[in-house]
């Protein structure tokens, strides 16, 4: 008896290449969010990339077929899912999958614009930099602001480019702040291109004036510390969080009478970043407020101060007056510090800690930035090394990821 072979129609399931796309969008996201987070660390981060990677490589096994699978999510305007389906054609090496994922490019905006950018700063270059210079040169403002920003993730933007000069300065907030964050990353303080930091710092958008802040002190500015000062002299946000980030000791102690004015989370957050013995001190007492967020933020950051775990009970957090019945079953909860425990920890530990500069995770990084410590501090405290090195005209390593 013989049986007639089976015909295999495809080398792949769709509906796992699909759970595949959907899992690189999920991924995706969480990866942007975590480019700078207060409680990831570096190889959290690149466990990240890594899954991404791998969903990668399970959709480019459709092959020829792979267009038919993520192609429709370049038509979406959810910017994660754009990305997972541009990438995946991006990745295939197929010049018209390439040309697929420019022809949407040229005409999208919004979050389908962002998704593709996203797509383009992390592929390789191979079949797209051609049109994103032309997109550069000639393009819309919003469409020479992403082409910008994926050239400068691949380091093939020219500082010099006079697009770029001209982007910096462009009306729409959203389109001058991606070319800050281009500005960023091909800027350097050898030969410095003369920038318009003080119109962009002095704008009323909050992300326009902390891309520019942010590239001055990559570049090593002069003038930014200074303006640092003065932004937290006048207890805006901007000013304060970066004072926290690179500034000194003395610094510290006088923002803290400033901050009081800060919500009790934010607050705790700053005194967090800072890093100093004088915030840890701080903590202590806000670990006491009767406001259970504020209790808890204090907490939490005497955590990725010290690397100690002080954890108490839990508590809900206040509800508002007028919620209704399932609101206030199901109020956000947070767990409230054990402060004598805190107490304990700075008795056994608070002359070592005075001693120090800048702790993150019980590591002291003030000055030195070791194997163990990089390991085990967050991104955030990893890039603000990075900042004071950089701002110190002794740069370590480049700036957080552009995309």
């Amino acid at each position: 008896m013989r049986t007639t072979p089976l015909q295999r129609r495809r080398d792949f399931i769709p509906e796992l290449a699909q759970a595949h796309a959907e899992e690189l969008a999920y991924l995706w996201h969480r990866r942007r969010a975590a480019i700078r987070s207060p409680a990831l660390t570096i190889r959290d981060f690149g466990d990240l990339n890594e899954r991404i990677e791998a969903h990668l490589e399970g959709l480019l096994v459709c092959g020829r077929s792979l267009h038919s699978i993520v192609g429709e999510r370049l038509t979406l305007d959810d910017r994660d899912e754009v990305f997972a389906g541009a990438l995946p054609l991006l990745r295939s090496g197929n010049i018209d999958a390439a040309r697929s994922v420019l022809s949407s490019f040229a005409a999208a905006t919004g979050g389908r614009l962002e998704g593709l950018r996203d797509a383009l700063g992390v592929a390789p270059l191979a079949h797209t930099e051609a049109t994103l210079r032309a997109a550069l040169s000639h393009g819309s403002p919003a469409h020479a602001a992403a082409a910008a920003l994926a050239l400068a993730s691949h380091r093939r933007l020219d500082p010099a480019d006079p697009r770029l000069a001209r982007l910096l300065d462009d009306p729409i907030p959203a389109v001058a702040t991606q070319a800050w964050r281009a500005a960023l990353h091909v800027d350097a303080a050898v030969n410095p291109i003369p920038r318009p930091y003080a119109a962009a710092i002095s704008h009323d958008d909050p992300a326009l004036r902390a891309a520019a802040l942010e590239a001055g002190v990559w570049r090593s500015e002069p003038w930014a510390p200074n303006v640092i000062r003065k932004l937290a002299e006048r207890g805006e946000l901007l000013g304060l969080t970066w004072m926290s980030a690179v500034g000194e000791a003395a610094a510290m102690q006088g923002m803290l009478p400033m901050m009081q004015a800060l919500p009790g989370p934010t607050r705790c957050a700053i005194a967090a970043r800072s890093g100093q013995p004088a915030a840890m001190q701080a903590l202590l007492d806000w670990m006491s407020d009767a406001d259970p967020a504020t209790a808890a933020g204090a907490g939490e950051a005497w955590t990725r101060l010290t690397g100690l775990d002080v954890e108490g009970e839990r508590a809900s957090l206040p509800v508002d007056a007028e919620a209704d019945e399932i609101e206030r079953e199901f109020a956000p909860e947070v767990r409230l510090p054990d402060a004598p425990k805190a107490h304990q920890q700075w008795a056994a530990n608070g002359s070592r800690w005075l001693a120090g500069t800048r702790w993150s995770r019980g590591h002291d990084i003030g000055v030195s930035l070791t194997s163990v410590a990089q390991r085990t501090i967050d991104l955030e405290a990893r890039w603000d090394f990075g900042a004071r090195a950089a701002l110190a005209g002794a740069p370590v390593f480049p700036p957080p990821p552009a995309i």
